[in-house]
């Protein structure tokens, strides 16, 4: 499955148009934000930016995904809307939990996955 948050950071480049711009807005790194797309593409296992010397394009690919990446938010967004309020996610960091004590878990197992715990 496609993470949501690199979708997240697609849509942004495709309304920004460069990685600075898209850095900028969301308050990352370009650095950040360079990796994060080139980790989609691996996802994808299809290029979704044309990189060349001194600009970023997306490709026609990339502006595929780039239309659905809006649909498929807008339908995240819509989901999470409609949790009733004390189901909702608490705004914060994600953690991962600790394996057990003798488990082979590398915190990818169900029950020690990531956490989400409110900023102080």
């Amino acid at each position: 499955m496609l993470d949501l948050h690199r979708l997240r950071l697609l849509r942004e480049f495709a309304d920004r148009g460069t990685i600075a711009a898209t850095a900028a807005a969301l308050g990352y790194t370009a650095s950040a934000v360079s990796q994060q797309l080139a980790a989609l593409e691996r996802e994808t296992g299809t290029a979704l930016l044309d990189r060349a010397a001194r600009s970023v394009e997306l490709t026609d690919a990339g502006r595929r995904l780039a239309v659905h990446a809006e649909i498929i938010l807008a339908q995240a967004e819509a989901a999470e809307a409609a949790r009733p309020t004390g189901q909702r996610g608490t705004p914060g960091r994600t953690v991962s939990r600790p394996a057990r004590w003798g488990s082979s878990c590398t915190g990818d197992h169900p029950g020690h996955g990531p956490v989400r715990r409110p900023r102080r």
